[in-house]
């Protein structure tokens, strides 16, 4: 099958190298010119997956580009050539430079194709045990203290589960921040997803403190998902309603939970029966 001219948005592996796909395989062997952030590391991965590297031409886009780095890679696709873009690690644009040279290349009306694969943001929140029904991509936060707090509360209040790229070195500096702005919160830390040293923790308002007095030493980005509320009130878990409905019925559930919950008597019932419908079912 032929492959069509223009710029492939390839997603690479963002620790284990056999999770790329075999169609991204098959366009970066196809590819006459590679677009990346940094050649060697990009080299690398080529040479792990037994593909050739001097038959490419290779031009690097990355934070420090500029309009005449653009301006090559259209010149390129003039030319009628198979392109990637690719980044260091997982899905390019994702907290990766390359939204200005899209935003060109589709106003020149030159073919681009997304090939989706890896992406730490996603693969780290299925693992979460969090909310995946809304969810908001913070990637980095400013590195200005009072910016960094004021993004965190401004998207807390979309009540939906925030996705944070954030370095071991500030994860002290971000779980004091929540700690102190914050009276409920659930935070699913996973560093080095995929790798051999992939780990995880979960941190809520119960068991931070003890966490800040014994950190673990950590290495790699991170990725946090957060539930945040600032709200004297709380959203029960379905474990914690599960709980109650072992002694109450469950109108008496509703209404004792509604009291200091942030969600009305009637959503806490429906909760409930569907619960109780869930336990039928399995039995």
């Amino acid at each position: 099958m032929a492959i069509e001219k223009g710029l492939y948005l390839v997603s690479t592996p963002i620790g284990n190298v056999n999770d790329i796909t075999v169609r991204a395989i098959k366009i970066l062997n196809c590819s006459d010119t590679i677009v990346c952030e940094d050649t060697r590391v990009s080299k690398k991965l080529f040479s792990h997956l037994g593909l050739p590297v001097q038959k490419k031409k290779w031009l690097i886009y990355n934070d420090h580009s500029n309009s005449k780095d653009i301006t090559k890679v259209l010149n390129e696709l003039d030319k009628d050539k198979v392109i990637s873009l690719i980044s260091d690690a997982g899905t390019p644009l994702i907290s990766d430079p390359g939204y200005k040279l899209i935003k060109r290349i589709k106003q020149s009306r030159h073919n681009i194709f997304s090939l989706p694969g890896p992406c730490s943001a996603i693969a780290s929140l299925i693992i979460s045990g969090l909310k995946t029904d809304k969810f908001s991509f913070l990637g980095f936060l400013p590195k200005n203290k009072s910016d960094y707090i004021g993004t965190i509360r401004d998207y807390a209040k979309l009540n939906c589960s925030l996705i944070i790229y954030e370095k071991p070195k500030r994860l002290i500096f971000f779980l004091e921040i929540i700690r102190e702005n914050f009276k409920f919160f659930k935070l699913a830390i996973v560093k080095e997803l995929s790798k051999l040293y992939e780990d995880f923790f979960f941190i809520t308002e119960e068991n931070i403190d003890s966490f800040l007095k014994t950190p673990k030493k950590v290495r790699g980005e991170l990725t946090i998902i957060a539930e945040l509320s600032d709200s004297d009130k709380k959203i029960y878990s379905d474990q914690e309603i599960i709980d109650e409905l072992k002694k109450l019925k469950p109108s008496q559930v509703s209404a004792m939970l509604s009291k200091s919950s942030s969600q009305s008597r009637d959503t806490l019932y429906k909760r409930c029966m569907g619960l109780l419908n869930e336990k039928f079912l399995k039995k």
